[in-house]
This record gives structure tokens, C-alpha cells and sequence, in this order.
């Protein structure tokens, strides 16, 4: 009798069990859409103007580590892909972009030699050919060259803050920069007390507010989750310490991907810092206080860091970035990603 009933009761508990694994529903599906009609490349930024995203520098390794500063476009509508204006001077990887009012923006980087850069490039699609590229000489970054930053823009201002700075090594000083001032003075210092200094960083924007997390600085990952909210032009860590917060230790990555989508955040891919190369992904819903993150469907490539991501009318694209130093680490592929539609697991490889 006994033994029957624990059978019955096996039965029982596993019969809830399948029942609600087939229940269980994970929203956040990604799909392979186009690949980058040039070589793989890890390191480049990109801005959107009116449903293009425009790919610029980068740098992979064919025989030798290879340095871009070609500007590529991409349909959002069609996944076409057309070569515009190459970027002006040396080719260079990890600089930082964004796109304000009709134009793009590209600044700092490193080059193949070493050089850290604080030149600032406007792009203008309506120019013609061999005429979309400026380079802003009266608006160089203010603190010298730089690489592994992040960039954000919030009501027509953009935003360049953290990353390595020539001068100063690991930064945790923001600046603004805004167009519409007279040329010479459009950067302006951003107070962040509390700042962490971070390279490899991510960040993304809900409503007014920028969120920081992830990176590392001389090899020590960093903790800290932070929030500048360009309403009140007040920064403000969210939390000291990520896994004491929310319990989850691959928050703490390097060279993520992030970025956002209505209301919510959404990270992916990356390195954490086991050296484990990443492609689970997670939702930030902030709620006033420290907010949630959840765990949604993984990124549906191949594991990666490094990679270029935007957001283009409620879908989020990756493209690109690398899992190693060989030529075949170097990834060309576009993936979409739509936040309402069910995970499809049976295509996660």
C-alpha cells in the first residue's frame, strides 16, 4: 500500500511538473534576418536616421588584426545593405555613435596603432556622395582621445560618458552634447558623483533616463547598476552591488549588448568575468525603486561580445561582434529581435 502510494504521489508531482513546463511561455523571440555584405567585424557603432542604421569602423583579424572606417547602411525595411562615405582619417574600433535631428555622430575610437582618438565626425545622409562626412575640428572631446565608451541621447542631447581615456586611464566622467549651440562650445561637463570608472560598458534609455551597468576597470568587474536622469540632470546608483540586489551573477558582464524598448531594458550576449563567453539575455522593467530584471529567451546566434545593437520601431537588431581572435570569430550576421513575440527555443543553437 505504501509503495503505492508513492507511486500515485510520483505521478502526481510529476505530472504538475510537465504541465507547467508546457505552459511556461518566454516572450522575446530573435531571428536571423541579413549578414553584412563585407567582413565580419567586432567594435563598430552605428546611429539610425529615418530607418537606417548606418555601421561604422570596426576592426576583425585576416592574417593580421584589420582596422575599418567604412560607413554601411542598412534598411530596417527591406535588409538591404548599401556602402556610403568612408569615415574621415584613420580607421579605428570602439569609438562611440549616435544620431540627432537628421545626423550622425561619430567620435573617439582607437586605431590599429595604438593612437587614441577625440575627433568628432558629423554624418549627413542628404549630402552627396564623397560630402556626408565632416569632421567637427572646434568640437573635439573635451577630455582627449577615448575608446570603450558608452553614448546615449535623450531629447535631442547627446550623451558620451565612461570608457578609457588617453590621458586619464578607466573614466567615470560624463559629458553633453548638444548641437544646437554655437560651434566651439557644445560639449558641456555632466556632474555624476558617485560615477563608477568602466570600460566595455552598456547602457540604455527609458523615458528621461539613462541606465549604466556592466564593464570592468583594470580587469575587476564592476558592480555597480547607475541611473542619470537628464529631467533633473541628477545621477544616482541604483545599486552598489548587482548580485546583492537582484541574485544574479551574470549581470556582471563585459562588451555586452543592451538597449530599449518601450518601458523595458533588455541586455545580451557579452563576457563574463569566468572568461565565459554569453548570449543569455534579460529584462530590466524599472518600478520606481532598484526595478526587476528577468530572465528571457537567450540571444538565438552564436555567443558573442562586442557586437553593434539598435532599436528600430519596437524591434531591437544586433549584428556582428566576435567570440575569439581568429578570422572565423569575426561574425557578419544581422539577428532581429521582437520583445511580444513567443521564444522559439527549437532555433537556439
Amino acid at each position: 500500500m505504501r509503495n503505492t502510494l508513492y507511486r500515485l504521489t510520483l505521478l502526481v508531482l510529476l505530472a504538475a511538473l510537465l504541465g507547467s513546463c508546457k505552459d511556461e511561455v518566454y516572450y522575446g523571440n530573435w531571428r536571423s534576418i541579413s549578414t553584412l555584405t563585407a567582413k565580419g567585424r567586432a567594435n563598430a557603432s552605428a546611429f539610425v536616421i529615418d530607418n537606417v542604421a548606418y555601421v561604422v569602423g570596426g576592426y576583425g583579424f585576416y592574417f593580421v588584426p584589420t582596422y575599418f572606417n567604412a560607413t554601411w547602411a542598412f534598411d530596417t525595411e527591406d535588409y538591404s545593405w548599401s556602402e556610403r562615405d568612408t569615415l574621415p582619417g584613420a580607421p579605428r574600433r570602439a569609438g562611440v555613435a549616435f544620431a540627432i535631428d537628421g545626423k550622425g555622430y561619430y567620435c573617439g575610437g582607437i586605431g590599429a596603432d595604438g593612437e587614441y582618438f577625440s575627433s568628432l565626425y558629423e554624418f549627413d545622409p542628404e549630402k552627396s556622395a564623397g560630402s556626408q562626412w565632416t569632421e567637427m575640428t572646434s568640437d573635439t572631446f573635451p577630455d582627449g582621445g577615448f575608446y570603450d565608451a558608452v553614448s546615449f541621447v535623450i531629447d535631442g542631447i547627446g550623451y558620451v560618458g565612461t570608457g578609457v581615456r588617453a590621458a586619464l586611464g578607466t573614466s567615470s566622467s560624463y559629458y553633453r552634447f548638444d548641437p544646437k549651440k554655437p560651434e566651439g562650445s557644445r560639449w558641456s561637463r555632466v556632474e555624476a558623483p558617485g560615477a563608477s570608472g568602466r570600460q566595455g560598458a552598456c547602457a540604455f534609455v527609458i523615458g528621461s533616463k539613462a541606465y549604466i551597468l556592466g564593464g570592468r576597470s583594470n580587469n575587476y568587474r564592476i558592480a555597480s547598476f547607475e541611473c542619470y536622469d537628464a529631467a533633473t540632470d541628477e545621477f544616482t546608483v541604483i545599486s552598489e552591488n548587482m548580485l546583492d540586489d537582484y541574485n544574479i551573477d551574470k549581470l556582471y558582464r563585459y562588451n555586452a549588448s543592451a538597449f530599449s524598448i518601450g518601458n523595458d531594458g533588455y541586455l545580451t550576449c557579452g563576457v563574463k568575468f569566468t572568461g565565459e563567453v554569453l548570449r543569455d539575455s534579460w529584462r530590466y522593467t524599472p518600478d520606481g525603486g532598484k526595478g526587476k530584471w528577468q530572465m528571457i529567451g537567450d540571444f538565438e546566434g552564436s555567443n558573442r561580445y562586442s557586437a553593434t545593437c539598435f532599436v528600430v520601431d519596437r524591434y531591437g537588431f544586433l549584428l556582428c561582434g566576435q567570440n575569439g581572435n581568429f578570422s572565423t570569430s569575426f561574425k557578419d550576421d544581422v539577428w532581429v529581435f521582437s520583445p511580444d513575440e513567443e521564444y522559439n527555443r527549437r532555433t537556439s543553437r
